[in-house]
C-alpha cells in the first residue's frame, strides 16, 4: 500500500532546470515556471502525506487485528486489501467476521456482527454515524451491546436487533436513562418523513417535528398499556379508566393478555400438582372506592393506605392484576401465603408467564404498600423475564423511576 514520492529536492532540481532553459522567454515565462514549481512542490507534499497516512493506517490496522487474535482469532483472516482515501482520510480492511476502520481522529476500531450490518445500512463512515470511536461493549441489561460512533450509537439487544440512536432522539432517550429507563431498548431505526421523525422503543417512542421539537411518549404513562406504572405518585390517567378488552376467567375479569397468561399459568401449575385460584381481578373505580373507604373506617387512613390503594391509583383497575389464593383458603391475602403451595409456585414461576410480584417483601419504602406475595401484576413475558434475570425486585427500580412511599 505504500507509495514512493519524489523528494522536494528532486522536484525542485527538475523544475529549476526548466526555468534555466526558458530564461530568455521573458518575465511571462518565468512566472509560468514559478507556478509549475509551486504545483510540483505541493504534489510532492501530498504524495508524501498520502504515503505516510497509508503507512500509519496499515500499522494501526495490523496491530488491532493482532490484538484481537490475528487470523486465528475470532475475526479470522483478512478477505480484502486495505483501502484508503475514505472520508476524513480514513482506511478500512475487511476480515472474515468483521471490518477494521481507521481514521486519524479515531484510530483503529472493529465493527462486527449485527452492529456492522446496521452500520453498513446507514452508510458506514460516510453516512449518518461517521467513524466508530470505540470498540463494541457488551454486558448491558439482557445481554445487550452498544458501540459509539462520531455521531451516535448503535444498540443491539436480544429480540430487538441493532438500531442507531443519534441526534435529538438520543438526547431525549438519554434524559430517560436510556435502556435502564422507562423506554427500554430501540426496536426500530429512526424514520423520517415530511411531517417529522419517529423512533420506537420497547415501551414507547420518541418523535420530532420542526414545529414541536422532540417529544417522548412513554407507554408507562398510558393507562391502556400493559407497561403502565401505577403507584401512589402516579395515578391512572384518567383516574376513572376502564379497560376495553376485559374478559371473564376463573370467576374474575382480566384484560385479554393477562387472562391468556393466567389461564396458561394456572393450567401448568395444575399439571404439576399445584392448584391456583383467583381471588380478585379487575376492580372498577367505584368498587375500589368502596373497598378503600371500608378499610379507612375499619383501620384508619394510615393503615388503609398501607394495604389498599385509593381509587384511581389501584393496579386492579388496570385489569392486569390478579390476587392468587389456595383452594382451601390457606393464608388468603396474608403474608404467610408465601409458605403455601400456591405461594411458592407463583414466586418461582410467575415471571415465566409475564407476571411479577408487584409488592415484594422489604420494599414498602419504594412501592408504598405492605408485602403482598399473592398480588401478581402482568407486564408481559419480555419485561418480566428481563426484570427477573437482571436482579431487580420492584417495577419502579427496573424502570428507573422514583420511589412512591406516599401520596
Amino acid at each position: 500500500m505504500s507509495m514512493t514520492a519524489p523528494s522536494a529536492a528532486q522536484v525542485s532540481h527538475s523544475v529549476a532546470a526548466q526555468a534555466t532553459a526558458q530564461h530568455a522567454l521573458g518575465h511571462r515565462s518565468i512566472w509560468r515556471v514559478l507556478v509549475l514549481l509551486v504545483v510540483a512542490l505541493l504534489t510532492s507534499s501530498t504524495l508524501a502525506a498520502t504515503s505516510q497516512t497509508s503507512a500509519s493506517a496499515a500499522t494501526a490496522i495490523d496491530a488491532k487485528h493482532a490484538a484481537e487474535g490475528g487470523s486465528s482469532g475470532w475475526m479470522g483472516p483478512p478477505v480484502t486489501a486495505e483501502r484508503c482515501g475514505l472520508a476524513q482520510g480514513g482506511c478500512v480492511r475487511g476480515y472474515r467476521r468483521a471490518i477494521i476502520l481507521w481514521s486519524p481522529r479515531t484510530g483503529a476500531k472493529v465493527v462486527s456482527g449485527a452492529t456492522l450490518s446496521s452500520y453498513l445500512k446507514h452508510g458506514r463512515e460516510g453516512g449518518t454515524l461517521g467513524y466508530p470511536t470505540a470498540d463494541k461493549a457488551c454486558g448491558l441489561r439482557d445481554g445487550a451491546c452498544w458501540q459509539p460512533f462520531q455521531r451516535g450509537r448503535i444498540y443491539w439487544s436480544p429480540g430487538n436487533g441493532a438500531h442507531p440512536v443519534n441526534g435529538a432522539t438520543y438526547s431525549a432517550w438519554d434524559a430517560q436513562k436510556r435502556a435502564s429507563g422507562p423506554l427500554g431498548y430501540p426496536t426500530t431505526d429512526k424514520g423520517c418523513g415530511s411531517s417529522g421523525c419517529s423512533q420506537s422503543f420497547e415501551r414507547g417512542r420518541i418523535t420530532w417535528t420542526a414545529g414541536g421539537g422532540t417529544r417522548t411518549h412513554r407507554s408507562t404513562d398510558q393507562a391502556s398499556s400493559v407497561f403502565v406504572l401505577v403507584n401512589k405518585r402516579r395515578p391512572l390517567n384518567p383516574k376513572t379508566h376502564v379497560p376495553g378488552d376485559l374478559r371473564a376467567t376463573s370467576g374474575i375479569y382480566l384484560r385479554d393478555p393477562a387472562a391468556d397468561a393466567w389461564d396458561r399459568m394456572r393450567g401448568d401449575a395444575s399439571a404439576q400438582g399445584v392448584a391456583l385460584t383467583a381471588i380478585s381481578g379487575y376492580r372498577s373505580y367505584s368498587t375500589q372506592s368502596s373497598l378503600y373507604n371500608g378499610y379507612v373506617n375499619q383501620y384508619g387512613q394510615a393503615q388503609a393506605d398501607l394495604i389498599s390503594a385509593r381509587p384511581g391509583y389501584s393496579e386492579h383497575q388496570t385489569g392486569l392484576t390478579v390476587d392468587v389464593g389456595n383452594p382451601n383458603g390457606a393464608c388468603a391475602l396474608q403474608a404467610c401465603f408465601e409458605t403455601t403451595p400456591a405461594g411458592r409456585w407463583i414466586a418461582n414461576n410467575g415471571w415465566k408467564y409475564g407476571f411479577i410480584i408487584r409488592y415484594p417483601k422489604g420494599h414498602t419504602a419504594t412501592t408504598g404498600y405492605a408485602y403482598e406475595p399473592w398480588h401478581l401484576r402482568y407486564v408481559g413475558t419480555k419485561t418480566s423475564t428481563s426484570l427477573h434475570n437482571s436482579g431487580y425486585v420492584t417495577y419502579e427500580g427496573y424502570l428507573g423511576q422514583p420511589k412512591a412511599p406516599t401520596y
